[in-house]
């Protein structure tokens, strides 16, 4: 068993490795490998593992990794600005319930005050749009797996979604990130949802509230795991399932399915729940994106990703349907 395995606590009480804060620039790969005393005369090697827009991620090898009795792991190093809309001991405390539930890879490390994280890595296919939409039995298979952290676990955080989008619009404004007028009129028409949603309201849920496709990883056993926990709290759980086939380019029978995969049968009321949080979620991560658009450092078009779920938002409200979810939900 290597240095780093053995230093592993429950979870809960993971070993934390502290420094105080102030560098004046962000945490690199070779300053947070540094501050964990355990992997500190051990060969460790690590390179960028791309496709995070909030994190700097690294795949770390101690000791020659697994196929030499050492251990690879994932390093998550905040990015700068996130702590604006980011709690990490929210995080850490979503993560640790989460691989509880059978659903997370277990946290292994955290450096404080940072926040940032060395978390198991699972090997496996990450999951992409074109490998989730068209293929119902992964569909359902992912549907099931957030159904069992739903039902599972219970995190310390409350996430009451139309609040945190307003604190969001309020975070947006203070650093004078751009609010595009398509955007501006999709909040206006946030109003309406939140009315309806305030009808029927199902228990709060554990929810991961960012399941795109790329959280999603299928190991060598067919064994579904998610990742990436930062936006985790207790909500309502359809509107997990909304951020779900808001990301997703899925056929109408498609999202009927997600709903009949999580309720056992076709729940018509749940159904327009779903598609008005889809509305919502598109929205969220619209205003997401103009703070970091401001604030971020991480190479990625932000006003273009953001304005993409913004569309996706304005695609409900056009719906035939959506007058019918407004009345249903």
């Amino acid at each position: 068993m290597t240095a780093p395995e053995q230093a592993r606590a429950e979870a809960g009480a993971q070993p934390q490795a502290s420094a105080p804060a102030g560098n004046g620039h962000p945490m690199t790969a070779a300053e947070a490998i540094a501050r964990i005393p355990a992997w500190q005369g051990h060969d460790v090697r690590w390179e960028e593992l791309g496709g995070g827009i909030t994190n700097h991620n690294y795949i770390v090898w101690v000791d020659g990794g697994p196929e030499n009795g050492g251990g690879k792991y994932v390093l998550r190093v905040p990015g700068q600005g996130t702590d604006m809309f980011i709690d990490r001991a929210n995080e850490r405390d979503c993560m640790i319930q989460a691989a509880k539930a059978g659903v997370g890879p277990e946290v292994v490390y955290v450096i404080e005050p940072e926040g940032a994280m060395v978390i198991a890595f699972v090997d496996g296919e990450i999951m992409h749009p074109e490998t989730m939409a068209g293929h119902p039995a992964r569909i359902r298979q992912a549907v099931e797996t957030a159904r069992r952290v739903h039902e599972r676990a219970i995190f310390k955080h409350e996430i009451h979604v139309f609040e945190m989008i307003r604190g969001y619009v309020k975070i947006a404004r203070e650093i004078g990130a751009p609010m595009p007028e398509r955007l501006t009129a999709m909040l206006k028409a946030l109003d309406d949802i939140e009315a309806a949603c305030a009808r029927d309201q199902p228990r709060p849920a554990a929810c991961h509230n960012d399941l795109l496709s790329e959280n999603f990883i299928v190991d060598a056993s067919g064994r579904m795991w998610i990742i990436d926990w930062e936006y985790g709290g207790m909500t309502d759980p359809y509107f997990d399932l909304g951020d779900f086939v808001m990301e997703h380019p899925f056929s109408r029978a498609e999202e009927r399915l997600v709903i009949e995969a999580y309720c056992g049968r076709m729940d018509e009321k749940r159904f327009a729940r779903m598609m008005l949080y889809k509305m919502v979620s598109g929205v969220w991560w619209g205003v997401w994106a103009m703070i970091q658009h401001t604030v971020s450092k991480i190479e990625h078009d932000y006003m273009d990703w953001g304005m993409e779920r913004v569309a996706r938002a304005e695609a409900v409200v056009a719906d035939p349907e959506y007058p019918a979810w407004l009345a249903l939900v």
